[in-house]
Parts: C-alpha cells; structure tokens; sequence
C-alpha cells in the first residue's frame, strides 16, 4: 500500500505517535474476532483514538490516501464484521470508554462507543434505572459494537433491541466530517430517520463517537421459571401457547437437547427424559403485579413439561442464565462454531425446530439450536474446522433458503459483516441492493469504510 507510509507520518502529526500502533505483535492481536474464522487478518496499523477528534483525523487523512478503515470494538461479533479483510487502518475504540453522564431525570445516558455493556448495565441500575439490551457477550462486548449490529439478547422479546434505545449518535464520515444525528427526545420526526441508517450498518457508512441512549425505570420484582420437556418440539409448542395467552415475558429462551449436553455439568440434576428446557422471565413494578402471568405461564408449562422450576431474583436463576450464557463457548471446546442467527415469524417456530432437526439428521454434522425463542430467534450453531468449509456452506444455505420460506430473516442480531455476505441476495433483492450500493458511494465514495463486508461485490 505505497499511501500507508505517508499516511501513518500525516496520522502521527495530528493525534501522536503513542495511539498509532504497527507492529506485528499488536496488529496479530486484531486479527480475528469471534466468528472463528481460521484466516487472520491483520491490519497494516492500528490506532486507539482517545477523543472524536482522534477519529476525525483518521477518516479524513484515510479518504485522502484511500486508506481502508475498519472500526472495532471489542471483537466480540460473530460474522466477521471487524476483520481487515483489505488491511488497512483499523481503529480501536478501547480507550473512549467513559459512561459521559447518566441523566436520571430524562431517563437517558450519554456514552462514548468503547464502554462495556455490562458496565453500563451495573452504573444505570446503581442508579434505579434499566438498559435493556443483553447480548450473551455483554460482560465483554461494547456499545458502539452494539450500535454498529443493532444488538439485541434475551430481554428483547419484550423490550426491544438496540436500535430501540438510540435516540442521537455522533458520527464521523470518511473525510473527517462529525455529525451530530437525532435528538435527546423520545419523540423526533424533523428530517429523515439518519441515526436509524447508522445503526446496524456495521462500520460501512462511519466511525461512532458518541451515542444517547434512552433509558427505562428498573423493574423491581422479577421471577423466573425453568421448564424440561421430552423433545425439542414439545418446548416450542408451549412457548406458542404461552405468546398466545396474552403473556408477555421479558424473557423466553430455548435450549435443544445438543445445546443441554454440553452445559449438562451446571445444569442442576435432570431427568434422563429431559430433551429441551425453556427458561421464562416475568418482571413488574411489584409481585402483586407479575403473580396473573405467572400463574397464567406456570399453567401452561405445568400441563407440558415435565418438571417445572422455579425462581425468584438471584441463586437458582443467576445459575441458570450463567449455564446458559455458557452454551456458545461450550461448543467452541468441540470446534469452530459457525452461529446463525435467524428469525421466523412466531407462528411458525415449531417448523423452524422441527427443521433444524431435520437438517441434522440429513447432514450428520453436530448442528445446535438454542437462542430467544420467543421472538422466533434461534441461533442454529454449525461445529466444523473452519465455519467457512466448504463441508457446511451448502447446508448453511439450506437453512436460510428454509428460513426464508418461512417468511423469515437470515440475520436477526449478528449481522451480516463477511460470513453471510455471499448469502445476501437470497433474502434481499436487486432493487434494495442497489439502492443500498447507491447510500454507500453517497456516504463513502471512495469506499474506505469496512470495504468488503456485508454486501455482495459490486453491491457496496
């Protein structure tokens, strides 16, 4: 890259030589994340901006020596998305990591990209309020990660995802240029939805330096029950039934029989029969206020399952979500994981089980599933050598082309980044590529940002 050299000495003049970083030990170190890919891709430099301005020197000296840039959080994603696939600069947001100001009378916090969600989870409680996104990685995930997948976890089924909460963004676009996007509002139509673009766009469009987020009150009373069925089948039929009762849980999860197997040993005693569990949680204002549900779902469950559990704020649940925040790096003792997360419409979450068993049993590969059931989300895991082997592409493609017969998605919350791009056009089609290539060249017209990640060549 004969431009890498005058641009790192332009770099270094304008932010110091101490957050630019080139050697071959701490370019390694941020070469792969967590989507298992087995090729590194390391970055020809890395920098560390410690404020905005940092980040504005990068992408505009990047767009005048034509310098890829990728933006990277904590490298917890699953697709691919902040590798250097074309090397270039990657910028590291680790050292912008202050919780700015948490607003307790507008319900909203003010972060820079690099704080750990669950940080930011334990500072906004300690003060009585709540975010609710809880992607599995959030004890080591970031928000601007979050931003950049539109993450979402558990408590989505009745909260919502990431891009639910983001009310305004600072953004840097290639060139140098900061935008200040949205409002500290809850309500706000002045213009077109321009923070909503960011989200989810995976670094492609801009690098982000600061996000407001709006928050809720803190639920004070939770409890949560732990069902064990026969068969995987069973579990999503009572998890139909228990949407179709006018229950909204905070929480719905599934875990199949292959899921429990390798989380067996922290998992309390179960019955031998026990072939799928769905762990519920219901939250409230008060007891008084979550006991009609609770009855409602532990009626279901109790004429379904065959054993019911339950539990009540911390012990026997804090055991369970930890065996179940377990489950992915579990199977990664087994091998790469390749982690899908797609999404069907509820009404058919009993086919998207019955289907993913089936393409086990076609396949013979060690194939999981576990994941929010209750918003029809279901990580479907693929254990293999590498998770782009030719051994699983065809029957990763089978499930999507399943999934999307089922009027489904194949990205519910990952992202798309290197590992489904090839697979894009099955569910998105010429049009809306198109006109997503078009947003892109307006935003990044020498295609400097992430380049190679979520659209097809010649498609962004």
């Amino acid at each position: 890259m004969p431009s890498l050299d005058a641009f790192r000495v332009a770099l270094e003049r304008r932010i110091g030589e101490h957050k630019v970083v080139d050697s071959p030990e701490h370019r390694m170190q941020y070469a792969f994340d967590a989507s298992g890919l087995t090729t590194p891709y390391p970055p020809d430099l890395v920098v560390h901006p410690e404020e905005a301005r940092d980040v504005e020197a990068v992408l505009e000296l990047a767009e005048r020596y034509e310098i890829p840039v990728v933006p990277r959080g904590a490298g917890t994603g699953v697709t691919g998305g902040a590798l250097a696939v074309r090397g270039g600069v990657m910028v590291v947001f680790d050292r912008m990591n202050r919780i700015l100001e948490v607003d307790r009378e507008s319900l909203q916090v003010h972060v820079e990209p690099g704080v750990i969600t669950g940080e930011l989870h334990r500072a906004v409680e300690a003060e009585g309020l709540f975010y609710p996104p809880d992607p599995a990685s959030l004890s080591m995930c970031s928000i601007g990660g979050n931003v950049a997948e539109n993450a979402g976890g558990p408590r989505a089924l009745k909260y919502g995802v990431t891009r639910h909460y983001v009310l305004a963004l600072d953004v840097v676009l290639p060139g140098g240029t900061r935008l200040s996007l949205g409002r500290p509002t809850r309500k706000w139509v002045a213009g077109y939805d321009l923070p909503g673009l960011f989200v989810g766009s995976e670094g492609t469009l801009g690098a982000i330096t600061r996000v407001t987020l709006q928050l809720l009150p803190r639920p004070a009373h939770v409890v949560g029950l732990w069902a064990l069925f026969r068969d995987e089948e069973d579990a999503a039929r009572a998890a139909t039934e228990i949407l179709q009762s006018g229950v909204l849980p905070r929480v719905l999860e599934f875990a199949d029989r292959h899921s429990m197997a390798v989380i067996r040993e922290d998992l309390p005693a179960l019955p031998e029969e026990a072939r799928a569990f769905l762990l519920v949680e219901l939250d409230g204002d008060d007891p008084a206020a979550v006991e009609p549900a609770f009855l409602r779902v532990g009626e279901i469950l109790d004429r379904q399952a065959l054993d019911v559990r339950v539990g009540e704020g911390h012990g026997q649940m804090d055991r369970l979500w930890e065996a179940r925040r377990k489950i992915l790096p579990s199977l990664e003792k087994l091998g790469r994981v390749r982690s899908e997360d797609v999404v069907v419409p509820r009404q058919h979450l009993v086919e998207l089980v019955r289907r993913v068993h089936a393409l086990r049993e076609a396949s013979g590969l060690v194939i999981t599933a576990f994941g929010h059931i209750g918003d029809g989300n279901l990580h479907v895991n693929f254990v293999a050598e590498d998770p782009a082997s030719p051994e699983i592409l065809p029957w990763v493609e089978r499930l999507y082309r399943e999934v999307l017969e089922l009027g489904g998605t194949i990205a519910g919350e990952h992202g798309v980044g290197l590992l489904k791009q090839r697979f894009l056009p099955l569910e998105v089609p010429p049009p809306v590529l198109t006109l997503s290539r078009k947003i892109k060249t307006l935003l990044d017209p020498k295609g400097i940002m992430n380049p190679g990640k979520i659209w097809p060549e010649g498609d962004g």
